[in-house]
């Protein structure tokens, strides 16, 4: 009988030994893939506030431009219509109605590769 705790006891020791090196790798890949999530859900999250927002913007925008631009007004008010932009300057950026869109689909497609990438993460962890 005190020969089975003996070896009990070096088994524990040594699955004891190489337990803390793997738990430590496993600690660290939880926490590197806790971070490409997380850096996954921040980006799409933005993204998917703001994708909607420029595409809705810049499809009225163009619309507003396709009215006023078809529009027969008489003479007297046929010169404010040039005071409707086409394009916006701000900051540094140009902003035009077909820029908003793309914009606005690039982002949308932005928020399916977060999810796609996430979803992929998430069945291989």
């Amino acid at each position: 009988m005190s020969i089975a705790p003996a070896r009990y006891d070096a088994d524990h020791r040594r699955l004891r030994g190489t337990r803390g090196p793997a738990l430590a790798l496993r600690g660290l890949r939880i926490l590197f893939w806790g971070l490409v999530t997380f850096a996954f859900t921040l980006i799409e999250l933005v993204a998917e506030l703001a994708g909607p927002l420029l595409l809705i913007a810049g499809a009225l925008w163009w619309i507003g431009l396709q009215i006023l631009g078809g529009m027969q007004l008489e003479p007297e008010l046929q010169q404010y219509l040039h005071y409707v932009p086409d394009m916006l300057r701000a900051g540094g950026y140009r902003f035009t109605p077909g820029g908003m869109i793309r914009q606005g689909l690039l982002l949308l497609a932005v928020v399916a590769a977060c999810r796609t990438v996430n979803g992929i993460i998430a069945r291989e962890s």
